[in-house]
């Protein structure tokens, strides 16, 4: 009696486990993911998109990847900002992710600006994934006002 009552639980449980396995490759598969923004802090934005993000060269997969997911070209993302303090506290250089995933960085010209709004806090604003021929590819532009200010 035992033995069946056993038998019949491994028998559920490798079927949960079976499923579960099954789920994750197929959503993995058709590349959905779900990353729920961490940053409280929010900057102001005029909806105007012209922020461009530097470095995005480097993540053409990432990019494609996220812009493939939405029906049309330049679907409103969220976009975290991360500032990378150096041992001295400063910030050296901040991050920006979209979904999760690294996708560039702010310019070095411009990281002074949102390190003065940011003091060292990851923040968020909309951001949009484009395909732009001059930068030749795919190309993250944030929604900021300039200088950079909290909501």
């Amino acid at each position: 009696m035992l033995d069946h009552f056993l038998q019949d639980h491994m028998t559920l449980l490798a079927g949960g486990v079976a499923v579960a396995i099954a789920l994750i490759i197929l959503l993995r598969w058709t590349g959905q993911r779900v990353v729920v923004p961490q940053a409280r802090a929010a900057l102001k934005g005029d909806g105007s998109f012209d922020y461009d993000v530097a470095g995005t060269s480097a993540h053409q997969p990432v990019l494609a990847r996220i812009a493939g997911r939405s029906s049309s070209a330049g679907e409103e993302r969220v976009a975290e900002l991360t500032p990378l303090p150096s041992q001295a506290g400063e910030s050296t250089a901040i991050w920006v992710h979209v979904e999760g995933a690294r996708v560039g960085e702010i310019a070095a010209r411009d990281v002074e600006a949102f390190h003065a709004v940011l003091a060292g806090r990851p923040a968020r604003c909309d951001a949009v994934v484009i395909d732009d021929e001059l930068a030749g590819g795919l190309v993250v532009k944030l929604d900021l006002i300039w200088p950079p200010r909290l909501r």
